[in-house]
């Protein structure tokens, strides 16, 4: 038999106590002010009214206290709208009793009695309340374990702050923060929590000596790239251990604390803001539509495909020939095997009738054409693959698209098809080429697709973080080996984006995309690729040079020592994001002659792997030729044997 009591009955009893003592505090206030009043000779006829009245006024403040939740706070994490809270109940109580005794006659409690009373009543109960917790604040030291850690915390705004009352209030932590560092010189020497702010980002060495950091703390969400890699910089030279508080969306998503400090990623290093996309917008695009997305399995697309799904298309179909990849995407997305709205086709891209049979049974309403060979040294060694899978598969994309009637088809272009001096850049720059070409009205390509107004257009941007091939997943695993860390120059540089971002910025251009247009994401500044390579392998606690080698190779064939998002005859325009900018100065190319090129290229292509490339190079750059040059002239021009 359970004997415990009602949870009302046992939340009462508990809070008896408390009650008692408010209920002290409140006949001991209005006892104090009466004998202040009358300089502690107070008449016998004013104690014999309030001995009569002091239950009811003490029960009066009660229930105003309980009316304005005082009974419920939790005062150990109380603040100022608690602190308000008391104020506004012992006052409206006040004022109540006040308006009373202005009308007794005759009036055995003074007027002046109900307005110091209160005043007493305030402080006292005021600070029994939050007494606890002024002591804790006023000794953030006291309470830790031996093992304790000194910690500094870099960032004294809003995020800073909550660090710090998170290690003072939650001892199990074991974080001793000892001061804040900001750049703002308005802060210096302001204590928060307690806490002192010590200097800006340049003193953190000589601040770690002289306090005897065991820890530094890193609480800048909002930094940009170049300030979170020079305090990181800063910090690595001291030695100490850099931890940084989790991302905003662990946190929000439950699935990390404010305080439990993780280490420092080469995203960080990036310190991009969060990306905001109006998702309204994107919904509108995507909810109740069939959408394909073809190269599925990879690292971009796969992203691409779990957002989208976020946004409740009525059919998502995966198209890749990784089955294995295709497989797990699938049971990532949706579990429960009783959903049909994700579906997973092997398909090659370049081969045209599997595309074509895939998109008649798909019927996609919206396709993201993210199907590509990727790896520059790979390309060059192969140009043919490239050939088939980079130009003949978009062009067999686009061409079912149409003909299937499909509404809007996105390629996923990338910075390396501006000024092409590779395989993989030159057959990037030859489906934007395919984009721009399709939007055409009035080619045999139309007659074809009867009739079909699908809307072309293609969203270019950098190196993802993290992608298959990008340089922090092959850095990190030259670093587990101990090196060395293979660069190909020291100045080399390279846009980055994280692949939420990236994937993220690509549906809200597909949102509002436009026929034939090409759209440019912002990808910020440039990072050294260098200094990248330098601060990853420090945030693994070893010395460049010392304990890891890094070692210049050259640029490989094919690459460029820095990449370019805009080309030379190209202008940028606002749309409707901030990140996501529209070309101005697409390339005009002749539809029916352009397919007809693609088509001739891929069914007979040259044998020779330099010829190959070649061609593509100058399939690549027809939008610029002189009208008055054949193509294959060009083509003599720009391929030379060499011996």
């Amino acid at each position: 038999m359970d004997r415990r009591l009602p949870p009302t009955i046992g939340e009462f009893l508990r809070l008896l106590p408390v009650l008692a003592l408010d209920a002290a505090v409140v006949i001991a206030s209005f006892a104090a002010a009466l004998a202040l009043r009358f300089d502690g000779d107070v008449p016998s006829e004013s104690w014999s009214f309030f001995y009569r009245v002091a239950g009811p006024i003490a029960l009066a403040y009660l229930i105003g206290n309980f009316f304005f939740g005082i009974y419920r706070t939790q005062w150990k994490y109380a603040g100022a709208v608690d602190a308000i809270n008391i104020v506004l109940s012992i006052g409206t109580v006040s004022i109540f009793l006040f308006a009373i005794n202005a009308f007794l006659d005759p009036r055995h409690i003074p007027l002046t009695v109900t307005v110091v009373a209160p005043a007493l009543m305030t402080l006292a109960m005021g600070g029994i309340k939050f007494g606890p917790r002024l002591i804790a604040s006023r000794n953030p030291f006291a309470g830790y374990d031996a093992g304790v850690r000194n910690v500094l915390i870099v960032g004294g705004g809003h995020t800073g702050q909550l660090l710090a009352r998170e290690f003072i209030h939650n001892r199990r932590w074991q974080y001793r923060p000892v001061g804040f560092i900001d750049d703002d010189r308005r802060l210096r020497g302001v204590r928060m929590h307690s806490i002192t702010v010590l200097g800006d980002r340049f003193d953190i060495p000589e601040i770690c000596a002289k306090k005897r950091v065991d820890l530094i703390a890193l609480a800048i969400p909002s930094a940009g790239g170049q300030v979170m890699r020079d305090i990181v910089g800063i910090c690595q030279k001291t030695k100490v251990p850099l931890r940084t508080v989790p991302a905003l969306r662990d946190i929000v998503r439950n699935e990390a604390a404010a305080a439990e400090l993780r280490e420092v990623t080469a995203d960080d290093l990036l310190g991009r803001e969060q990306v905001e996309i109006d998702a309204e917008m994107c919904a509108a695009a995507i909810r109740g539509k069939s959408v394909l997305i073809t190269g599925a399995a990879g690292f971009i697309a796969s992203e691409l495909a779990r957002q989208v799904h976020e946004f409740r298309p009525e059919a998502l179909h995966l198209v890749d020939v990784n089955e294995t990849g295709l497989y797990d995407l699938e049971r990532d997305i949706a579990p429960d095997e009783a959903r049909s709205d994700v579906k997973i086709w092997l398909c090659d891209v370049s081969d045209r009738g599997q595309v074509e049979a895939t998109f008649e049974q798909a019927r996609p309403d919206i396709v993201f054409h993210a199907a590509a060979y990727k790896h520059i040294p790979v390309m060059e060694e192969h140009p043919h693959a490239a050939l088939r899978a980079n130009v003949a598969g978009t062009l067999n994309v686009c061409l079912a698209a149409a003909k299937a009637g499909a509404q809007k088809v996105v390629f996923v272009s990338t910075d390396k098809a501006v000024n092409p001096d590779n395989v993989y850049g030159a057959t990037k720059r030859i489906g934007e080429l395919i984009v721009t070409a399709m939007g055409q009205a009035g080619s045999e390509a139309q007659v074809q697709t009867s009739g079909s107004e699908t809307t072309f257009a293609a969203v270019r941007f950098g190196n993802v973080m993290g992608s298959r091939g990008s340089v922090v997943p092959l850095f990190l695993r030259q670093i587990e080996k101990g090196g060395p860390v293979l660069l190909t120059d020291p100045e080399t540089t390279r846009f980055q984006m994280a692949v939420e971002e990236a994937a993220a910025l690509v549906i809200q251009a597909a949102s509002f995309a436009s026929q034939g247009q090409i759209y440019i994401l912002d990808m910020g500044e440039p990072l050294k690729t260098a200094d990248l390579a330098e601060k990853m392998i420090r945030l693994k606690g070893l010395e460049p040079g010392r304990d890891i080698q890094v070692v210049y190779t050259g640029l490989r064939p094919g690459e460029k020592l820095h990449e370019e998002l805009v080309g030379p005859h190209e202008k940028l325009l606002h749309t409707h994001h901030k990140k996501i900018m529209l070309v101005q100065g697409n390339p005009a190319v002749a539809r029916d002659e352009f397919v007809a090129k693609i088509e001739e290229l891929a069914s007979h292509p040259p044998r020779a792997r330099d010829e190959v490339a070649a061609r593509l190079s100058v399939l690549a750059r027809i939008d610029l030729r002189d009208t008055g040059a054949p193509v294959e002239a060009q083509t003599e021009v720009a391929f030379d044997p060499g011996p």
